[in-house]
């Protein structure tokens, strides 16, 4: 166990992120659709046909209520370097990564999860909307809801969970997220579920009990369970209440609450909405 996180009352958000072996803050950088649609500069938004995929994920604008699978039949390639983009085209481009993740959820509700070409072909989109994100981080740091709005923030967000393939990318995108929450930019549960997205690519232990699958206990009952163990979890309510988070127990209840609706209603808003986290 790291000895740190047990006096976390102490800490800012900062050094607990420090002592749980993740990104700490640091100076700030400064520095789509269907085929048929142009980029704001002319050239074909084009995207790669491939096999229809599916994965589990977690993401959502604070904590999620569970995760859920989704499908996509083409990969997004962009064309024209972000540098020649305006802010506002930066926003409508991360936009519309937050259209297609969503519109991966609701798509595959109904393929099958067991589909071995549905991985390779999600990851390949998650890829290719890192690589795009990174450019944008680049050329104006992370894109704030002052810069870019609130919905093109959220899937920034969503793009950087998903970037487990470039762990490098994630810590900086922490450590400049940190930098935000300390000013008051960002909800510290941002903060808190990309330090545990970090952890479980890693396979290490998380520290603020975010990441939680459906699994079968000793009577084969499918219950909320950690994806990975959680550091010290002792004092794991006082790390979630740093981070302006609820409970475990709370969050747990409402992932059961969530499960069980998506069981009679794949299209039931217990299964998409996320808690107060």
């Amino acid at each position: 166990m790291n000895h740190a996180l047990a006096t976390v009352a102490s800490l800012s958000i900062a050094s607990l992120l420090l002592a749980s072996g993740c990104a700490s803050s640091q100076p700030r950088a400064h520095a789509g659709e269907p085929v048929s649609q142009s980029d704001p500069h002319g050239q074909q938004s084009s995207y790669a046909p491939s096999p229809s995929e599916q994965t589990s994920a977690i993401y959502a604008s604070d904590e999620l209520v569970i995760g859920t699978a989704f499908e996509k039949n083409s990969i997004p390639q962009y064309r024209a370097p972000i540098t020649d983009y305006t802010l506002a085209e930066i926003q409508a481009e991360l936009e519309a990564m937050h259209d297609l993740d969503r519109q991966l959820v609701g798509d595959s509700l109904s393929t099958d999860p067991s589909d071995q070409a549905l991985a390779s072909t999600i990851r390949a989109i998650d890829r290719a909307h890192a690589d795009r994100l990174k450019e944008i981080v680049d050329h104006i740091g992370w894109p704030t809801r002052e810069m870019v709005g609130l919905k093109a923030t959220q899937a920034a967000y969503m793009v950087i969970q998903h970037a487990g393939h470039d762990n490098e990318f994630q810590n900086r995108c922490l450590a400049l997220m940190v930098d935000l929450v300390e000013e008051g930019e960002l909800p510290a549960s941002y903060v808190a579920l990309l330090t545990d997205r970090i952890r479980v690519f890693q396979n290490q232990p998380q520290v603020f009990g975010t990441q939680m699958s459906m699994a079968s206990n000793e009577h084969g009952v499918l219950v909320p369970t950690p994806t990975v163990p959680i550091e010290d979890p002792e004092h794991l309510d006082d790390r979630r209440k740093l981070m302006g988070m609820p409970p475990h127990r709370e969050f747990v209840s409402a992932i059961a609450v969530a499960y069980k609706a998506m069981q009679v209603d794949a299209g039931n808003a217990f299964a998409t909405v996320p808690t107060s986290d």
